[in-house]
């Protein structure tokens, strides 16, 4: 069984358990309910990417026990494009090779448990020489405490001048949405970005759990910056032009500039590398006219 969850910065595992566990009481659903994600997946043309479905059964709102070993097919526009079984934590992956530029619709069934409802997402196929903006979500777009997250992030405020930065700059970049969250909250995610109008884009998750040791080291967030860098470094080696990075994390700072990326947090600390920092995005701005990022 996974443990799905958002964890404050220097929360206790046990105190966070037992809020969420609280909380799932008065939420849970049908527990034979199936619970399906999709992951998005982002490359460039002729480059082999995983194609991705997490399947779980319903069990105390976030408590979410995985499905293991099922049979799962998987169809791009209609067209079967392979079968997997389900892993320990309940993901069934597919390789693909990635067609020309655009974005596919991608679907993951459950061969045994045809009632199920498909896990759903995208794969974005860029062009090698299109550029990309990776962006955090919380403290960065999102103006709420990371802890709220699991009970209002769809509702949270963002930053004053963050959508018009980043609509601005999605005209001239692929903006790819890199967060620590665990896919558990792609719903809510995705509706706090519909919300406030920021442009669209994948949104590529984290993995927090107990099942394997890189899942536990996950639910601390000095850990996070070694995720988004092996995220970063597997869209490099899809070619996939990686620019520039938005956080607000020193793990941010981490992953962007040993990935190469111009790396600019929104944090009031001071710190050693190369990072801009700002807490106005209106000094961001100006900042990224001044090294030609935007026009």
């Amino acid at each position: 069984m996974k443990i799905r969850k958002q964890f404050a910065a220097g929360a206790g595992v046990g105190a966070c358990c037992a809020l969420l566990l609280l909380s799932g009481l008065a939420q849970a659903g049908p527990f034979d309910r199936v619970v399906t994600t999709g992951h998005d997946a982002v490359a460039t043309p002729g480059a082999r990417v995983p194609l991705e479905g997490k399947f779980e059964r319903r069990g105390l709102w976030l408590f979410n026990p995985d499905l293991h070993d099922e049979p799962v097919d998987f169809f791009l526009g209609g067209t079967a494009v392979g079968a997997a079984r389900t892993d320990r934590d309940g993901v069934a992956a597919v390789p693909f090779v990635a067609p020309a530029a655009g974005v596919y619709p991608f679907a993951a069934r459950l061969a045994r448990r045809p009632s199920a409802p498909p896990a759903r997402a995208r794969l974005f196929v860029l062009d090698p020489a299109q550029p990309v903006a990776v962006c955090d979500i919380d403290e960065t777009l999102s103006d709420m405490p990371s802890w709220q997250v699991p009970f209002a992030g769809a509702l949270a405020p963002t930053y004053p001048g963050a959508v018009a930065l980043l609509r601005d700059l999605a005209r001239r970049y692929a903006i790819v949405y890199l967060t620590a969250r665990d896919d558990a909250f792609d719903r809510s995610t995705r509706a706090f970005l519909a919300r406030h109008g920021f442009p669209d884009g994948p949104v590529l998750y984290n993995d927090l759990g107990w099942t394997t040791r890189r899942e536990r080291e996950q639910l601390l967030s000095r850990h996070h910056g070694e995720f988004k860098l092996r995220v970063l470094r597997a869209l490099q080696g899809r070619g996939v032009r990686l620019v520039l990075g938005l956080g607000n994390a020193e793990t941010d700072a981490y992953a962007y500039e040993r990935a190469g990326l111009q790396s600019f947090l929104r944090t009031s600390r001071v710190g050693s590398g190369s990072s801009f920092r700002f807490l106005d995005y209106d000094v961001l701005r100006l900042e990224l006219v001044a090294r030609g990022l935007l026009p």
